[in-house]
């Protein structure tokens, strides 16, 4: 049976790869045909390409990090994933001067910002409980 800290993993990894499918498919597009003056969007679709793989990888090495124990790196991981849901905060504050065609833009963003929070702090959680919560292999 999986302990405790093994449990949340899984869940935190969830919440990342849902960011990140969210992003590729709700945000991209819509800020590829962002009519805003000012938008550039040549810039900022691979910035969010760049998300939405930092948020794969996070996911995958938090996996890696509960199947073979290595609370360490599920920490790491957790900060990471807390640092990309303040990037998507920052990108979340900025569309909804774009106009009316960006504010489901902006709700998914910040749906996104919280699974990565939820996401991060599951992981730290999971690095820092107790040696006997995380069975033999710690």
């Amino acid at each position: 049976m999986h302990s405790w800290p093994r449990r949340i993993l899984p869940i935190g990894a969830a919440l990342m790869l849902a960011s990140a499918a969210s992003v590729a498919v709700s945000v991209i597009p819509a800020v590829r045909a962002d009519t805003f003056p000012h938008a550039t969007p040549e810039r900022a679709v691979p910035a969010f390409w760049v998300a939405v793989a930092l948020d794969v990888l996070v996911a995958g090495t938090a996996l890696a990090s509960g199947r073979f124990g290595y609370r360490v790196l599920a920490g790491v991981m957790g900060i990471v994933a807390l640092l990309l849901g303040l990037a998507l905060a920052d990108a979340a504050t900025a569309y909804p001067a774009h106009g009316p065609g960006m504010h489901a833009v902006v709700v998914v963003l910040w749906l996104c910002v919280g699974f990565d929070l939820v996401g991060g702090l599951s992981m730290i959680a999971s690095a820092v409980m107790p040696r006997r919560y995380w069975g033999d292999r710690a």
